[in-house]
């Protein structure tokens, strides 16, 4: 059995993946962004461990249909049976970085963390 590559026929594209699994360019960019957002929540809650250890942190890719003016991000106060969640919404946030992505998701990860704070 020969272990070479198997050769494009037809014009199909590549019979194997670009990029080895563990090199950052095969993520997501959903992966890439959960992943840049839970890094900038890990910071904020190293500053505050008291106002954010019950808080959890989710990532939608929209804001939900019944929402009527745009966000970035929404805080959702504990109840009875969840915790606080704060949640970043992807897409929008995506749309509005134009190439400053990570930056922008620190922003709006502050923000929620100061409302949730003045809360």
């Amino acid at each position: 059995m020969s272990t070479r590559r198997h050769r494009d026929r037809h014009g199909r594209g590549l019979r194997s993946p670009l990029f080895l699994a563990d090199v950052p360019a095969r993520l997501r960019r959903a992966d890439s962004f959960a992943r840049v957002a839970a890094e900038e929540f890990a910071r904020f809650r190293a500053q505050e461990p008291s106002l954010l250890a019950e808080v959890v942190l989710a990532i939608d890719a929209v804001p939900p249909a019944s929402s009527t003016e745009p966000a970035f991000g929404r805080v959702f106060p504990a109840t009875a049976h969840r915790l606080t969640h704060i949640v970043l919404y992807r897409r929008v946030i995506e749309y509005h970085s134009s190439g400053q992505r990570d930056s922008l998701i620190a922003e709006v990860v502050a923000d929620q963390v100061e409302i949730l704070r003045n809360s």
